[in-house]
């Protein structure tokens, strides 16, 4: 019988079991929150109140399988084919344009169906495009750090996929996606210069994008004063405040929620956070939000150590991985609760959404390969110290 050689040498003690527990608390404690959140979304629309919760799960199962399966491969595998990997995700972004893949919601192309399985590309960018930079970053160092062309060549292919996602059009995606990349290029060394001329333009970009696009504005005036028209744009963030001023403390009991019923509109998506308060109170919203930013943090702490290590790809990953999933949950939290205007960005390992699921399942999947071969390294050296003052 042939034997895989990586499964005869593995130590399962050399796994991250803290990021794994936090994975897996968040993953399980998503797909009851969804269970509860989506109840009367899924009976009105499927004619069975567990239909939304069946496909998370398929998604969960296959995020799972697909986790796995990037955890066995060697991180060198990322860098020979990244640059294909970026023009597949592209040619994705561009299908949801084509009549009978694409798929319009809501006046938006952010969709493609397949034989039956739909798939968000701008989803699957958020992935490629950390992916593809850190690689990028690795080849190119010096060239990064010393010459605008280095710098000039990531950006102008990031610009043109963010390009055809505002388009879709998707704000939200694009501006994580613009932050998430130009944090690596940060870490990476690029010149304080270039990196504030290209924040600064990026800024103006989206301003301008809000103030020229009248809806986008709109959202913008009812953000700042939504009771001022609660029944027409601020409709949505006044039905998440009360949503969250009926949680208190401890929550009106799990399951219980009344604003799922019908009355806040994408309870089980965007603003799933106004209904963990609701259900659970404020602290079973602070220990939500404290999962996933620990889940966070110890992203970044194994790109810490990468960096100690000089697993540079891994450190380039890691903290565009971080960022990623911090900017999710702050950007969507923020706008549940009225700070932020809304984005349209889904709650990581809780909102629904097959392809951000399984796309946080593939992240995860690198970065504990990531910590696996770091701790597979050569030991750091340690000296003890002779004389003691």
């Amino acid at each position: 019988m042939n034997r895989i050689p990586f499964l005869e040498n593995f130590d399962y003690l050399k796994l991250d079991f803290i990021l794994i527990t936090l994975f897996l608390v968040l993953s399980f404690c998503g797909l009851l929150i969804l269970a509860s959140a989506s109840v009367h979304f899924s009976h009105s629309l499927y004619g069975d109140p567990a239909a939304v919760f069946n496909r998370q799960f398929f998604y969960f199962i296959l995020g799972i399988f697909g986790l796995l399966v990037l955890f066995l491969i060697p991180l060198s595998f990322w860098s020979k084919y990244d640059r294909v990997l970026i023009t597949l995700g592209f040619l994705l972004l561009l299908l949801v344009f084509v009549p009978g893949i694409g798929v319009e919601v809501n006046g938006a192309n952010r969709w493609i169906r397949f034989a039956g399985i739909g798939l968000q590309p701008s989803e699957v960018m958020k992935f490629l495009s950390i992916l593809y930079v850190s690689c990028y970053s690795v080849r190119r160092i010096k060239d990064i750090q010393t010459h605008w062309l280095g710098f000039f060549r990531p950006a102008l292919i990031i610009v043109s996929i963010i390009s055809v996602i505002l388009i879709q059009p998707d704000l939200g995606s694009s501006a994580v996606i613009f932050v998430s990349v130009l944090g690596v290029l940060f870490v990476a060394g690029v010149k304080i210069r270039q990196f504030l001329i290209v924040a600064i333009l990026g800024l103006i970009g989206i301003s301008l994008m809000i103030i020229f696009v009248p809806w986008r504005w709109e959202r913008i005036i009812s953000f700042v004063d939504p009771w001022s028209n609660p029944w027409g744009s601020g409709y949505q963030l006044t039905l998440s405040l009360m949503s969250i001023g009926r949680g208190d403390w401890f929550g009106v009991g799990f399951g219980q929620g009344l604003m799922k019923m019908g009355y806040l509109p994408d309870a089980h998506t965007d603003f799933i956070f106004a209904v963990i308060v609701e259900e659970t109170g404020i602290l079973g919203g602070l220990l939500i939000i404290s999962l996933l930013f620990g889940l966070s943090f110890r992203v970044f702490s194994i790109g810490r150590d990468s960096l100690i290590r000089k697993n540079f790809f891994g450190f380039y990953f890691s903290y565009g991985v971080a960022l990623l999933l911090g900017l999710h949950t702050f950007i969507n939290v923020g706008v549940a609760c009225g700070l932020l205007p809304t984005k349209g960005l889904t709650l990581p390992l809780i909102s629904a959404g097959g392809t951000n699921l399984i796309i946080v399942c593939l992240m995860m999947g690198i970065i504990l390969r990531v910590d696996y071969e770091n701790k597979n390294s050569m030991p750091l050296p340690h000296f003890k110290r002779r004389a003691h003052f």
